[in-house]
C-alpha cells in the first residue's frame, strides 16, 4: 500500500479501514522515504534535488518491488544454486543483482 492507496478499501472505497495505530506506523515509515528522497540531488539539473512527498507513492512501490524481487532472487539460489560470476567483474552474483536494478 501506497499513501493514496492504503485509503480505499477491497471494493475500491474510499475508506479509511485502517486502525489509529496502523495509520500512524505508516505515517511514520512513510516519513522515512520522505526524508530519505529529500535527501537526493538531481547533479543533471542545477539546484534541483527530488521531493520526497511528491514521489512518495512511487518510492514505496519502487522500494516494495525491490524487495520482492530481492527475495524472490533468494529462493532461486536456494532451488537452483549460485549463479557463475560474470568473467572481468569482481562481484557476486547477489551484488549484481542490485547493479542491474539500479539501472531500472
Amino acid at each position: 500500500f501506497d499513501n493514496s492507496g492504503r485509503q480505499y478499501d477491497a471494493k475500491g472505497n474510499l475508506v479509511n479501514w485502517w486502525t489509529d495505530a496502523t495509520a500512524d506506523a505508516f505515517v511514520g515509515r512513510a516519513q522515512c522515504f520522505i526524508d530519505q528522497y529529500n535527501g537526493y540531488d538531481v547533479p543533471e539539473l542545477s539546484d534541483s534535488h527530488v521531493n520526497g512527498v511528491a514521489t512518495l507513492g512511487e518510492n514505496i512501490a519502487d522500494n516494495g518491488g525491490l524487495s520482492e524481487a530481492w527475495l524472490a532472487y533468494l529462493k532461486y539460489i536456494e532451488r537452483n544454486g549460485t549463479e557463475p560470476s560474470l568473467p572481468g567483474l569482481n562481484l557476486t552474483t547477489q551484488q549484481l543483482f542490485f547493479v542491474a536494478s539500479a539501472y531500472v
